[in-house]
């Protein structure tokens, strides 16, 4: 529009109204069966979304008219099977359900109170240095506050090395350009069962590396004293022996990806999958049987191997830098990633 000394009339819009929305909420019970779930909001819109740590669910951005609420789950059933909801002008909360658990929940943390349980060793060494990782863990670096676990890498420098399993100097402290979090289960390993996490990852920007992933008990005291591999029992990496099965790992452009490393296997050999993963929180389940390994990111299956490990093995969650990961963006650090619960089961 122009003015050019004269009234300009008739700039006149066409106005449609925005139809309002509403919310649907609920929880299922108990938390240690419910939480993961699989909820499915069906009628005139169909979205799924997942439970928290606690059980709680919400579908916002919900029009008027009538919709059912399915709960699903690979590890419980539910009482009831589903039920309508209708939206009049007003949200609708407290459309909850019971869980009945259908395997054995052998390891659910959901983060309260202020510190690690004795579940959890955090890590105080550097990264694996065979694979030029550029960072030092620092237990300090992992926090536990508002129900939530929170692993933050940020701009160093600081000063570390790693160690041989008497607690000896492997490689000699020197000065590394970030600092990170990482963290392993102390103890527990299992063979066979479900494994369920809800999390956070940080922006494929910021060129971290954060992974969600089971190591061979075989490592698993090593690991605690050097992120290397071929010593204190723990085989290299692509020998006999060695097996890893990574939930969630993100780096480069595969930002995420599935990946299993067995000899017996091979280095992916087809049962790698890629799949997009923003800033939001998505739970991460991986199935693992005598016979295959599925891989789900909010219920949606997105690969499945058909070859599977027979020892018993670990779990491990942190940031790493360098390496595959790259050159981390500076200008975007700190960042995190925040892990809601985590949950394992076996038949």
């Amino acid at each position: 529009m122009t003015l050019n000394g004269a009234d300009v009339t008739g700039v006149n819009f066409a106005a449609t109204a925005v139809a309002p929305t509403f919310t649907i909420s609920g929880t299922i019970s108990p938390a240690s069966s419910g939480a993961g779930s699989v909820m499915t909001l069906s009628g005139a819109v169909g979205v799924t979304t997942t439970t928290d740590a606690s059980g709680n669910y919400s579908f916002a951005g919900v029009s008027n008219g009538s919709y059912t609420v399915t709960p699903s789950s690979q590890t419980a059933t539910f009482n009831p099977t589903s039920q309508p909801v209708t939206i009049s002008n007003g949200n609708v909360s407290g459309v909850n359900f019971t869980a009945t658990a259908t395997a054995n929940v052998i390891f659910f943390d959901d983060f309260t109170g202020i510190s690690l349980g004795p579940a959890w060793t955090a890590i105080s060494r550097h990264g694996e240095y065979a694979q030029n990782e550029t960072e030092c863990n620092i237990p300090q670096q992992v926090s536990v506050a508002n129900s939530l676990l929170t692993i933050t890498a940020a701009v160093g420098p600081a000063t570390c090395g790693d160690f041989n399993i008497d607690g000896s100097v492997r490689t000699p402290p020197s000065s590394w350009p970030y600092i990170t979090g990482d963290i392993q289960w102390t103890s527990l390993n299992f063979t066979y069962g479900t494994v369920t996490i809800r999390g956070k990852m940080p922006a494929r920007s910021t060129s971290l590396w954060p992974a969600f992933w089971l190591l061979d008990s075989n490592c698993q005291n090593a690991n605690k004293f050097s992120g290397d591999t071929g010593f204190g029992g723990c085989p290299n990496l692509g020998q006999s022996g060695y097996t890893e099965i990574d939930m969630v790992e993100c780096y480069g452009s595969g930002w995420c990806q599935f990946h299993l490393a067995n000899p017996n296997f091979g280095i992916g050999n087809g049962c790698d999958a890629t799949y997009m993963v923003d800033t939001n929180f998505h739970t991460f389940q991986t199935v693992w049987t005598p016979t295959s390994i599925k891989q789900y990111m909010d219920g949606v299956l997105e690969t499945t191997c058909t070859q599977s490990p027979k020892n018993p093995m670990f779990l491990i969650m942190q940031i790493q830098t360098g390496g595959a990961g790259g050159q981390p963006n500076n200008a975007l650090l700190p960042a995190n990633v925040e892990v809601d619960f985590v949950k394992v089961t076996q038949p």
